[in-house]
C-alpha cells in the first residue's frame, strides 16, 4: 500500500472507533448460564464471528442467531447459553461503550493534516448521536448511516455514497474498518484500493490487505 497522503479516509465506526464492551458480554454469559469467560475473549470471538453474518449456513436462521450461534462456538459455551447471552448483550445501550483509545488522536491527526474525514457506518439511524456522545462528531466532514442511506455494507453504493461526500475519487481514498467482508471487500468492490483492516484482537492471519493492530497504527500509513 503506497504511504502517499490520501484526500480522504473513510473509516468504519463500531468495532473500529467505538468497542462493544468484553464485560457486558460477559455478565450476560454469566446470567445465562455460561459464566467465566474472558471478557477481551468475549470481545475478540466477538470480531470474528460477525463474518457469520455474510454466510448462507445454517439455512434457515437469521442473522443475529447465525452470530450468536458462532461467538458460542468459538468461545465453547453450549449454543442456546450463547445465543441468549448475545441476545440480551445486544439490546443493551451500554454494549458499545469503549472509545477506542486512540480514536480521538487519529481523527485530529488527519484533520490537522487537511485530510478529509467520513464515518461510513451500518448503523441504526443513530450515527450522528452516537458520535456527538463519543465526542467524535466534530472531527468528521460528513457521515453516512446505513439505515438513513437505506442500503448496508457491503455494498459499494454506501461507499460511494461516502466518496460523494467527500467530494474525492476512489484513488484518492483510504478505507478503514474492522470487517473483512463488510469492509475491505466492500470498499474494494466500490473501487477503493487503498483499504486497511485494523483486526484489534488479532483475528485473522496472513491476509493480502495492510492490517494494522492498533488503531494510531493508520497514520504512517497514510503519510502522517
Amino acid at each position: 500500500m503506497s504511504r502517499r497522503t490520501p484526500r480522504a479516509v473513510l473509516l468504519d465506526i463500531g468495532m473500529t472507533l467505538i468497542h462493544p464492551s468484553g464485560a457486558v458480554m460477559t455478565e450476560e454469559l454469566a446470567a445465562h448460564g455460561a459464566p467465566g469467560v474472558d471478557p477481551a475473549a468475549a470481545a475478540a470471538a466477538l470480531a470474528a464471528a460477525a463474518e457469520a453474518h455474510h454466510t448462507d449456513f445454517p439455512h434457515g436462521l437469521e442473522r443475529p442467531t447465525k452470530l450468536g450461534h458462532a461467538w458460542a462456538d468459538m468461545l465453547e459455551v453450549d449454543r442456546t447459553a450463547g445465543l441468549a447471552a448475545w441476545t440480551a448483550a445486544a439490546a443493551r445501550p451500554d454494549l458499545y461503550r469503549d472509545l477506542d483509545p486512540d480514536a480521538v488522536g487519529v481523527l485530529t491527526k488527519l484533520k490537522g493534516a487537511g485530510i478529509t474525514t467520513v464515518a461510513v457506518s451500518n448503523s441504526d439511524g443513530t450515527l450522528d448521536e452516537e458520535l456527538d456522545r463519543f465526542g467524535l462528531l466534530g472531527l468528521f466532514d460528513a457521515t453516512v448511516d446505513s439505515t438513513v442511506f437505506g442500503r448496508e455494507k457491503p455494498h459499494s453504493s454506501i461507499f460511494t455514497a461516502g466518496l460523494e461526500r467527500a467530494r474525492c475519487a476512489p484513488q484518492e481514498t483510504v478505507f478503514v474498518g474492522d470487517g473483512l467482508i463488510n469492509d475491505v471487500f466492500g470498499a474494494l468492490a466500490a473501487g477503493i484500493d487503498r483499504t486497511v483492516l485494523y483486526d484489534r484482537h488479532r483475528v485473522w492471519r496472513t491476509l493480502p490487505v495492510p492490517v494494522i493492530h492498533r488503531l494510531g497504527d493508520l497514520l504512517p500509513l497514510v503519510g502522517c
